[in-house]
């Protein structure tokens, strides 16, 4: 029997803020992402935990961990991919400017990045991609990893590993990316 080599890296979107830009959470926010750890995140096993250094992303996680109640006693680090590629000055330009724009009009971010941005759009999704997957190469076998971020940098992770426009994620929706023996697919 050939035993497979898998990691398994779930991404969540940060719960609902306060208000568009850059906003902590609300309180339905807080209860949301309460919400989805009990239901949703409880006995997946996750073995890491990863978030932005934002203060919303840092709050949904210690919500669904206070939801889902077995969460791994691990300190959370933050999402490489994250660090390297979503603080570049122009990934910042990006998100201040086209994605805030349309999140202020409740308008899907990614598929504003792509009308308006479509070059640095692409260009970014590559790098996430290629971030990512320098990261998940340096993750021991069976990782089962939680990641809390953001919109639309999770899309574009989709986007450069998949060639898939993803919908935006709604507050604490998420996908998985499986790698298995070297392979990686996408669960939505």
């Amino acid at each position: 029997m050939i035993m497979a080599n898998m990691k398994t890296i779930e991404l969540r979107r940060h719960s609902t803020k306060s208000g568009p830009g850059n906003h902590d959470l609300s309180e339905a926010g807080i209860a949301l992402a309460h919400r989805i750890g009990k239901e949703e995140l409880h006995g997946k096993n996750f073995t890491l935990l990863f978030d932005s250094p934002l203060k919303r992303a840092k709050d949904t996680l210690n919500a669904f961990k206070e939801g889902a109640l077995d969460f791994p006693d691990v300190q959370p680090q933050l999402f490489p991919p994250l660090m390297e590629v979503a603080l570049q000055k122009s990934a910042m330009e990006l998100w201040n400017g086209v994605c805030n724009h349309a999140e202020e009009r409740d308008e899907d971010m990614m598929q504003a990045a792509l009308e308006n941005e479509p070059a640095l759009t692409n260009t970014l999704a590559k790098e996430a991609a290629a971030s990512f997957l320098r990261w998940i190469a340096s993750l021991p076998d069976d990782t089962n990893a939680l990641v809390v971020g953001h919109s639309p940098f999770f899309e574009m992770i989709a986007l450069g590993l998949f060639d898939e426009v993803l919908p935006q994620l709604q507050p604490c929706e998420g996908f998985r990316i499986i790698e298995e023996n070297g392979a990686l697919r996408l669960e939505k």
